[in-house]
Formats: structure tokens, C-alpha cells, sequence
């Protein structure tokens, strides 16, 4: 028959040692257990409250998108384009939605109706505006390929080349980095550059085979080769 158990034996019991010491731990550490676990609560409903801004946020800001669109293209059958009125609503989401996907589309499109308004300053600067903001953005390799093309445009061949220098260094899994290296490339050909410009075409004819920049890139080296 088993021995009965004594307090004593229970006291040198190592389970029981073990229990009691946890027990004690718990009583002693009481309050921080409950401050820790208000911790995680603050911490949740924080989350939870910025993830339910930024919703609202994107959703004010898509919906500013769509109104953008209505003036560039009309909201009805006949409706005149405005283009100005669509600039300054990209210019409102960019600047009232910072970090909002809205907010990177619509400073591209601001780039790009100033590009194609001959208002070079105003889109390098729509451009500059969005490589600064979002450094890893989506649009990255097309505000960058963007900007170069508004400096060339408006004659300032230096600021183009440091642009494209600068980006292809960063956008090399980009699908649009083949443009970028043709571009530079291209300004190097202007700025009367044919080393350079041949090192660019060779990297690329390289780095982009099969592509049309690729085989843009093998007809420049020849025509420069022969001159």
C-alpha cells in the first residue's frame, strides 16, 4: 500500500515547489502582468484606429482620383476637358493623402499633364516630388525616366544625365529599366558623349536582350561606331 503523502513531502515535492513558486511569481508580478496585457490592448486599438484612418484616408483619396478623371475627360457624353481643374485636384490628394496609393498615382499624372503642357518646370518638379516622397514608390522608374525627360526638354542636359545616372542604379529589376538606361544613353549622345553613350548601349544590349531597347541600343553602337 502507498505511503500517504505528508505536507512534507509535498513541500519537497519539485512539482509542487515548482506550482507554488509560479503561483508565487504571479501574485507578486500582478500588476505588471496587468500592465503589460493594457499595453497590448492600447497598442491593438491604436493599430486598429491608424488601419481604420488610412482606409478612410485611401477611400477620400480614390475618390478624388475619379473626380480628377471626370475633368480630364469629361463626366458626360460632350463635356468639355479640363485639364487645369484635374491639376489641381492631383495637386490636393498629393498633398492632403501623403503616403496613400492615390497619392503616388495622382503626383505621376500631375508629371505627366505638365510634360505634356510644355510646363517642364512644373512637372521635373511634380516628378522631383514624388522620387523624394517615395524613394521605393511603384512609379519610382517612371517619375525618375519622367523627370530626365522634362530637364532634356527644357535644355538642361546635366540635371537629365545625374537623374538617369542616379535611377538606374535603383531600378534594375524594374520593368522600365531598360528605358531608363536608353535614356541615358540618349542624353549622352546629346551632350556629344559617345564613350559614355556606348558603355550605356552595351550595357544594355547585355542586360535587356531580346528587347527593343536591345536592339535600339545595336543600331546606336553601330551608327556611332562609323562616325
Amino acid at each position: 500500500m502507498a505511503k500517504e503523502l505528508t505536507k512534507d513531502d509535498i513541500r519537497r515535492n519539485p512539482l509542487a515547489e515548482w506550482v507554488g513558486a509560479a503561483l508565487q511569481f504571479i501574485q507578486e508580478r500582478k500588476a505588471l502582468a496587468i500592465g503589460i496585457l493594457v499595453a497590448i490592448v492600447v497598442i491593438g486599438g491604436g493599430f486598429a484606429a491608424y488601419t481604420w484612418h488610412r482606409t478612410v484616408q485611401e477611400r477620400e483619396a480614390q475618390g478624388l482620383l475619379v473626380q480628377a478623371s471626370s475633368a480630364m475627360w469629361g463626366g458626360a457624353p460632350g463635356a468639355q476637358r479640363n485639364p487645369d481643374e484635374a491639376k489641381k485636384v492631383y495637386a490636393e490628394i498629393a498633398a492632403k493623402y501623403p503616403g496613400t496609393v492615390a497619392a503616388e498615382e495622382a503626383l505621376i499624372r500631375l508629371g505627366n499633364l505638365h510634360f505634356e503642357g510644355s510646363k517642364y518646370d512644373e512637372a521635373v518638379a511634380a516628378y522631383g516630388n514624388y522620387l523624394t516622397s517615395y524613394p521605393r514608390g511603384r512609379f519610382r522608374a517612371m517619375a525618375g525616366i519622367g523627370k530626365a525627360y522634362a530637364e532634356e526638354a527644357k535644355g538642361d542636359l546635366p540635371a537629365a544625365e545625374k537623374t538617369l545616372t542616379q535611377l538606374v542604379e535603383s531600378v534594375q529589376d524594374d520593368p522600365l529599366a531598360g528605358e531608363a538606361y536608353s535614356s541615358l544613353a540618349h542624353v549622352y549622345e546629346a551632350m556629344k558623349k559617345p564613350e559614355d553613350a556606348l558603355r550605356i548601349y552595351n550595357q544594355i544590349a547585355e542586360r535587356f536582350p531580346q528587347t527593343h531597347w536591345a536592339q535600339n541600343a545595336l543600331q546606336r553602337m553601330s551608327a556611332l561606331k562609323t562616325k
